[in-house]
């Protein structure tokens, strides 16, 4: 097996318990709200990101502009992503979001000039089936809720979520991985933080922040776990095609679906609740996002 599979696959694990914390243990525990969790993360990527630049920078091209440009990207996708995680599950937002290998393949498709076989055309309508399921909320009068809105939402995030990957793979290959990975977290503070940084809004982020029973999951998931997860994928863009690196890391639902039921199991009770119906459903939109992401990897 080649390495970049192992790092693209490490960062959808880690992604998946970012996730798992992000909604469980900040948002239904915390009570934040969604602009104050654009803040701290945005603001975290800065302070990171600044550290990183500080041990190794090298004079500004159009690469690092490049850099630049996809963490402006990705804070505008992180927005619609919080906000539909606010509004539904983690496993159907992160299996929603998990579709955006497609995305990512019809982008390199057109500017990388990366081909694709037949066999990945079916497997992408497999994710995008998988996607559109998981939005589905059983009840017990067997009756089904659909939020287009939600799916609106996420589709926009997705979409340009992969456009910032396959810039990052154009930038990997030109600049190194911390130069990558500082421009970026300062392009999110961009759009992501700076937008709602009024005082009132930065006092109450001050308040949460020194509030450490609330904010020390968020410290846990969004400084570390997600600060590893993101140079892992970055190290597997150096060697793999952005395409397959897309797929796997796209398995990110599978690996939550997994997290729930392991933490079910050892008593651990998460405010998601579903009737038996809607836990098959579930497990039926991780598996064809599963299937679709391996399958275009292998095929």
């Amino acid at each position: 097996m080649e390495i970049w599979i192992i790092f693209a696959l490490l960062s959808s694990i880690l992604f998946a318990v970012v996730s798992v914390l992000d909604k469980y243990a900040v948002y239904d525990r915390s009570g934040i709200s969604p602009y104050l969790l654009n803040m701290f993360v945005g603001y975290s990527n800065l302070i990171v990101s600044l550290f990183f630049l500080a041990i190794y920078f090298r004079s500004f091209n159009i690469y690092h502009f490049y850099a630049l440009s996809v963490g402006a990207i990705q804070g505008v996708s992180l927005i619609a992503l919080f906000w539909t995680l606010k509004k539904l599950s983690v496993t159907r937002t992160m299996t929603m979001w998990s579709s955006y290998p497609f995305w990512v393949a019809l982008i390199s498709l057109i500017f990388l000039d990366e081909n694709l076989k037949f066999i990945q055309i079916i497997f992408m309508i497999i994710i995008i089936f998988g996607s559109v399921t998981s939005n589905i909320t059983l009840k017990e009068n067997k009756e089904y809720e659909f939020s287009l809105v939600s799916l609106l939402v996420i589709i926009f995030g997705t979409l340009l979520f992969a456009t910032s990957q396959v810039i990052n793979k154009v930038v990997v290959s030109e600049i190194t991985v911390l130069e990558t990975y500082g421009l970026r977290g300062v392009g999110v503070f961009l759009t992501l933080a700076l937008p709602f940084s009024s005082r009132k809004h930065l006092n109450e982020l001050k308040a949460f922040i020194l509030n450490w029973n609330k904010s020390k999951y968020l410290f846990l998931a969004e400084t570390f776990i997600a600060t590893f997860a993101y140079l892992t994928i970055l190290i597997a863009l150096l060697t793999g095609p952005v395409s397959l690196v897309a797929s796997l890391s796209g398995t990110r639902p599978v690996f939550i679906v997994l997290i729930y039921i392991v933490l079910s199991l050892i008593g651990i009770n998460l405010s998601e609740k579903f009737i038996k119906n809607e836990v098959i459903l579930k497990l039926f939109s991780a598996l064809c996002v599963g299937i679709g992401v391996f399958g275009i990897a292998y095929f």
